[in-house]
C-alpha cells in the first residue's frame, strides 16, 4: 500500500473505504469467486481484489467535449498514414509499468466472518448434542514446590519468603526490609492434565461425475465448496472433508480431483450415499462427529435408482447427520430433446428427466435437517442464496 499512499493516515482511510465497498458488493464478489479465503482454521487473511485503481494525475489541455478553436491547421491537411479502414496509425507500446493495476487488500479472517454472517443473515451453527471428542491438554492452574527456573511464580515465592521473615524477625521495616528466598520457599507454575471436549465435524462432498456435468457445473461446485467449508470452519475446532465422485459407481477422491475431473458415463445417484455410509461406518462414529452431507448434481439419474436413492436418504442418512444439502445445478441442455427421440435413451437404461432428484427431495416432508436449492450456473446471485438455504437453520 505504501507504493500508492505514502501517508499512514491515507492508507487507513483507503482501507476503510475498501471495507465499505466490500460490504456493499460482497455478494457480487462471492458469486464470482473473486475472494480468496484461507482453507485452514486460524487467524489468516482474506484476500480481496480491488479491480482497478487509477492514481490521479495532472493533464494539460481541455476535456474532449469542450469545443475549441481550429488551430494552425487547415481543412484537408495531411494528418499522417492511415490503415486500409481509414484509421490512424496505432501508437507504439511504451516502457515501464502502467498506471492501472489489480491489487489485493487483506483483512483478518474474523472480521470477514462477521461481514459474511451479517450480509447473508446467517445464524450461528450449533453442534449437535455431545458429539465431541475428548482431547488431552495441559492446563497451567496449579503451584508446585518443584519445577523449572523458567516457571518460577514470583508472587507466591516472595509470599513464602515474607512469611518466614516475619516469623523469625528478620523483616523489620524500615530498618531491614531485604528478603531473599531460600530454596524451600521457591514456588513454580505447574500444570494438570485435563480432557477438553473438541467440537469436530466431517463434511461429505458428493457430486455427479457423469457426462452431463460440464465445465460450468464444475465452476459452481468449486465456489460452493469453498464458501461452505469456510462457514463450517468458523464453528468447529476441527473440520474433516471427504470428497466423493460417482457415475454409476462412487469413489473417494482428493479435493483436486473432486473439483476438476470429468468421468463421463451414466448416473446412479444412490452410489454416492452408499459410499458415504461406508466411510462413516469405518472412520466417523455418529456419536462423536457432527456430520454434514452436501450433494451436487444436475438431477439426472437412472429411473430404476430413484426409489433406492430416496430410501437411503430418508432411512439411513437423515437420522445421523446434522444437515444434508442438495444443490441442483440447472442448465439448459440443447442435446436433451434430441436424446429423448434417439435409440441411445433405450440403450442407456432409461434416464429420468433432469431435476428428478430435486423433485424427490421436495416431496420429503417433516424433516428439519434437509435443504434443497436450485442453482442457476449463469446467475451469481444463486450461489449466495444457496449458502443461505443450506445454513439458514443453523444446524
Amino acid at each position: 500500500m505504501s507504493r500508492i499512499f505514502r501517508s499512514k493516515l491515507d492508507e487507513e482511510e483507503f482501507l476503510k473505504i475498501i471495507r465499505g465497498f466490500l460490504r456493499k458488493d460482497l455478494k457480487r464478489y462471492l458469486g464470482r469467486g473473486m475472494i480468496r479465503i484461507p482453507r485452514k482454521n486460524g487467524n489468516g487473511q482474506v484476500a480481496i481484489p480491488v479491480e482497478s485503481i487509477e492514481i490521479p494525475t495532472l493533464r494539460f489541455g481541455y476535456p474532449q467535449d469542450i469545443i475549441v478553436g481550429q488551430g494552425n491547421g487547415k481543412p484537408g491537411d495531411d494528418l499522417g498514414p492511415v490503415d486500409k479502414e481509414g484509421r490512424g496509425k496505432k501508437q507504439a507500446g511504451g516502457q515501464g509499468h502502467g498506471g492501472r493495476r489489480i491489487i489485493e487488500i487483506d483483512i483478518p479472517l474474523e472480521e470477514f466472518r462477521k461481514i459474511f454472517q451479517e450480509e447473508l443473515e446467517l445464524p450461528n451453527i450449533k453442534p449437535k448434542g455431545d458429539r465431541a471428542i475428548l482431547e488431552e491438554r495441559d492446563r497451567w492452574t496449579t503451584i508446585s514446590k518443584h519445577g523449572s527456573p523458567s516457571q518460577i511464580h514470583l508472587p507466591k515465592t516472595m509470599k513464602e519468603a515474607m512469611k518466614r521473615a516475619v516469623a523469625d524477625g528478620s523483616y523489620r521495616p524500615p530498618i531491614k526490609t531485604s528478603i531473599v528466598p531460600n530454596n524451600d520457599e521457591f514456588r513454580y507454575r505447574s500444570y494438570e492434565k485435563i480432557m477438553e471436549p473438541k467440537n469436530n465435524a466431517v463434511c461429505f462432498w458428493k457430486r455427479d461425475g457423469s457426462g452431463s456435468m460440464g465445465a460450468e457445473e464444475l465452476m459452481v461446485v468449486a465456489q460452493l465448496v469453498d464458501l461452505c467449508e469456510f462457514w463450517l470452519t468458523c464453528f468447529y475446532d476441527k473440520l474433516e472433508n471427504v470428497y466423493i465422485i460417482h457415475d454409476d459407481r462412487a469413489v473417494e477422491v482428493t479435493r483436486e480431483q473432486f473439483l476438476k475431473e470429468d468421468w463421463g458415463g451414466g448416473t446412479t445417484c444412490s452410489s454416492a450415499l452408499v459410499k458415504m455410509l461406508e466411510i462413516i461406518g469405518e472412520r466417523f462414529n455418529p456419536q462423536e462427529w457432527n456430520i454434514y452431507g452436501t450433494y451436487l448434481s444436475d438431477g439426472l439419474n437412472y429411473t430404476s435408482d430413484n426409489e433406492i436413492f430416496e430410501d437411503l436418504l430418508t432411512s439411513k442418512i437423515l437420522p445421523i447427520v446434522n444437515q444434508f444439502n442438495y444443490g441442483q445445478i440447472d442448465l439448459y441442455r440443447s442435446w436433451w430433446d434430441d436424446y429423448q427421440d434417439s435409440s441411445a435413451k433405450t440403450n442407456a437404461g432409461i434416464f429420468s428427466d433432469p431435476g428428478t432428484i430435486g423433485a424427490i427431495i421436495e416431496e420429503i416432508e417433516g424433516v428439519d435437517n434437509l435443504a434443497f436449492s436450485k442453482i442457476d450456473a449463469s446467475d451469481e446471485e444463486t450461489i449466495i442464496e444457496t449458502i443461505k438455504i443450506f445454513f439458514g437453520k443453523g444446524n
